[in-house]
C-alpha cells in the first residue's frame, strides 16, 4: 500500500512538472486561452465536489458566487485601486459572506426545495448583475480589469495567465484533498449517507452544510475573480444558468467524488465544442443525451467506472495468484 501512494505521488508530481514544463511549449495561443478557461471552471467545480460530492446537496449557485467574486475583484481593483492579490482575496471574501447569508436561509430546505431554490437564486443574481449599471455596469460589464501581478512581475500573455491559473488550481485541489480527510469532511460524508445517523452522532447538520455550502462559494468566488483577470472584462453574460448547469455536468462526468476526475469532466466538456465546432448547434443536444446516459451506465463519472474496472482487475489478478500458488506451492489445475 505504501509503495502504491509512493508510486502515485511521483506519477502526479511527473505530470505537474509535464503541466509546467510542456503544454506552454507545445499548445498554441488559441488553444492555451481554452486551457486557460479549463483551469478556471475546475476551480469553480472544486466548490462543486465539496458540497455535492461530500455534502451531496445539488446545488446551481456555483454560477451566482462566481459573478459575486467577478465583479468584486474588478471593483476592488480598478476602481477601490488594491492591489490584485488583496483584491482577489477580497472578492472570496465577500462570496463567503453572501454565500453565508444566502445559505443560512436556503439550507433550511432540504432535498429538491433546496435545489430549486438555488435554481432561482441563479436568476436572481444573473438579472441584477445585468441591470445594477451603477455597480457592475449592467450588460457593458467593467472592461480595463488589469492583468495578475506580484510585485514587479505582471502576467500578460495567455501563457503567462496559464501559470497563474495552474498554481491556483493546483493549491485549490489539494486544499479539497485534505479537507476530504479533515473532521469536517467526515462529517459532510456522514450528512451526506444518513442526516439521521449525522444527528445521532453528534453532528450539527445545519451547520455543516452552511459551512459546505460558503466553502463551495469562496471556490466560485475565486474562479471568478481569476477569470476576470485572464479575460480583464466581466460582463453578466458569463453567469447564466446555462453555464451552472455546464458546471454541474462538468463535476458529475469525471466523478464528483474525485479531484482527478472533476478535473478530467471539467477538461473533456470545455474541448467538446472545440471538437465539435461543425455541430455547435446542437451542442445542448449531446449535452442532455450525455447527462441521461452518465445517470443510468456512470452514476459516479468517470472515476467511478475506473475504480470498477481496477477493482475487477485487482480481483482476477489476486484470483490468478491464489490460483498458481496453490496448495503447499504448487500449482493448481
Amino acid at each position: 500500500m505504501k509503495k502504491i501512494r509512493i508510486l502515485r505521488g511521483a506519477l502526479l508530481v511527473t505530470l505537474a512538472l509535464a503541466a509546467y514544463l510542456v503544454l506552454p511549449n507545445h499548445l498554441g495561443k488559441y488553444m492555451m486561452t481554452v486551457m486557460n478557461s479549463a483551469l478556471i471552471y475546475f476551480v469553480v467545480c472544486l466548490g462543486i465536489q465539496v458540497i455535492l460530492g461530500m455534502g451531496g446537496m445539488v446545488s446551481f449557485a456555483a454560477i451566482s458566487f462566481m459573478g459575486v467574486g467577478a465583479y468584486a475583484t474588478a471593483i476592488f481593483s480598478m476602481r477601490a485601486g488594491l492591489p490584485i492579490l488583496l483584491s482577489v482575496a477580497g472578492a472570496m471574501v465577500i462570496s463567503a459572506l453572501f454565500a453565508l447569508l444566502i445559505g443560512m436561509v436556503l439550507l433550511r430546505l432540504k432535498g429538491t426545495f433546496f435545489t430549486f431554490s438555488t435554481v432561482a437564486l441563479v436568476q436572481i443574481t444573473y438579472s441584477v448583475f445585468n441591470n445594477w449599471r451603477a455597480v457592475t455596469g449592467g450588460p457593458d460589464g467593467i472592461a480595463g480589469v488589469p492583468n495578475f501581478s506580484i510585485g514587479g512581475l505582471q502576467a500578460k500573455t495567455s501563457d503567462q495567465n496559464y501559470l497563474v491559473l495552474l498554481t491556483a488550481a493546483i493549491l485549490c485541489a489539494l486544499v479539497v484533498v485534505r479537507l476530504r480527510k479533515t473532521n469536517l469532511g467526515r462529517a459532510l460524508s456522514s450528512v451526506r449517507d444518513n442526516e439521521i445517523a449525522a444527528q445521532v452522532m453528534g453532528i450539527n447538520v445545519y451547520k455543516t452544510k452552511v459551512t459546505a455550502f460558503v466553502i463551495a462559494a469562496v471556490f466560485a468566488g475565486l474562479g471568478g475573480a481569476l477569470m476576470t483577470h485572464t479575460n480583464h472584462f466581466v460582463g453578466a453574460s458569463s453567469f447564466t444558468f446555462d453555464q451552472s448547469t455546464t458546471f454541474v455536468i462538468m463535476a458529475m462526468l469525471g466523478g464528483v467524488t474525485s479531484t482527478p476526475g472533476v478535473f478530467v469532466g471539467t477538461l473533456l466538456i470545455t474541448m467538446l465544442p472545440e471538437w465539435l465546432k461543425p455541430l455547435q448547434e446542437y451542442i445542448r443536444l449531446f449535452y442532455g443525451l450525455g447527462v441521461m446516459l452518465l445517470m443510468v451506465f456512470m452514476p459516479m463519472g468517470l472515476a467511478g467506472l475506473y475504480r470498477k474496472i481496477a477493482g475487477q482487475v485487482r480481483e482476477r489478478l489476486h484470483l490468478g495468484y491464489k490460483t498458481r500458488i496453490g496448495a503447499g506451492g504448487r500449482a493448481e489445475v
